[in-house]
């Protein structure tokens, strides 16, 4: 069997067969195959970016691989491990939102060109919190621009207060930075010039010491760029992309909690 040590730790790969279902034996039909072959199947894929059918030796074919997976990812598994892992490892009392582009074919659903990276591509938005972990993941087109997702963020992560937002200067609004205000949650961003004209009233604040924490959402988007299946979008499904990509961040969460 290929060896789980070169994909994952083995707290992170017993933290996943512990959380994630065994394949359903039925009264009748042939046994089914151990959870540890077909996850050590899956976590080659994500990690090494092989192809299903190129999977090395891990207990079972990859055809068992592919439809474990597909399971997990319809039950919407993968998302429910990653929501109850939030609240126990994540703080985002200080926060930071940043998107990536994953290149991608010019699939029908949630593709479109990225101007200002030139490619074609599936932007993955994150929100990071204060230690740098993922508290909150969106999806959208490629064309689509960073403002647009910081509303899907605010409102899944909604009765989890938000003192401090740090972004960058993309980000760049009056009218965010005014409604996030009214909702308590202080935009930390250098101000751009003529991104506040205004001789009279309060000006924005930007507290420097509190930004330099900002590499830390850089430097989780490196970790998901890290898992090759994630570098470029080759599943046509949608669903099949993010179920890759909920499982890259429970992962990312898994080696950051103490077992």
């Amino acid at each position: 069997m290929y060896d789980i040590t070169k994909l994952v730790s083995q707290s992170v790969f017993d933290f996943l067969l512990n959380n994630l279902p065994s394949p359903k034996q039925l009264n009748i039909g042939r046994k089914r195959i151990d959870k540890p072959a077909l996850l050590n199947g899956i976590l080659q894929v994500l990690v090494n970016g092989v192809a299903w059918n190129k999977i090395a030796e891990c207990g079972c074919s990859y055809s068992s691989c592919f439809r474990y997976f597909k399971k997990i990812q319809r039950r919407g598994l993968l998302n429910l491990v990653f929501d109850s892992l939030l609240k126990d490892v994540t703080d985002i009392g200080e926060c930071a939102i940043d998107s990536t582009t994953v290149t991608s074919f010019r699939f029908k659903s949630l593709t479109g060109w990225d101007g200002k990276h030139k490619k074609i591509g599936t932007k993955v938005s994150l929100i990071s919190d204060i230690k740098g972990l993922p508290a909150d993941v969106v999806f959208g087109k490629g064309s689509k621009h960073d403002l647009k997702f910081i509303p899907k963020h605010i409102k899944d992560t909604a009765g989890i207060r938000k003192k401090i937002l740090n972004l960058d200067k993309g980000y760049t609004s009056k009218e965010l930075r005014r409604d996030l205000r009214n909702k308590g949650i202080k935009v930390n961003m250098e101000t751009r010039k003529k991104d506040y004209t205004a001789k009279r009233g309060p000006k924005f604040s930007f507290d420097a010491e509190k930004y330099k924490v900002r590499f830390l959402i850089e430097r989780l988007n490196g970790w998901i760029k890290a898992f090759k299946r994630l570098r470029t979008r080759v599943e046509y499904s949608i669903s099949s992309f993010k179920a890759f990509v909920y499982l890259a961040l429970i992962v990312v969460l898994a080696r950051n909690m103490e077992f």
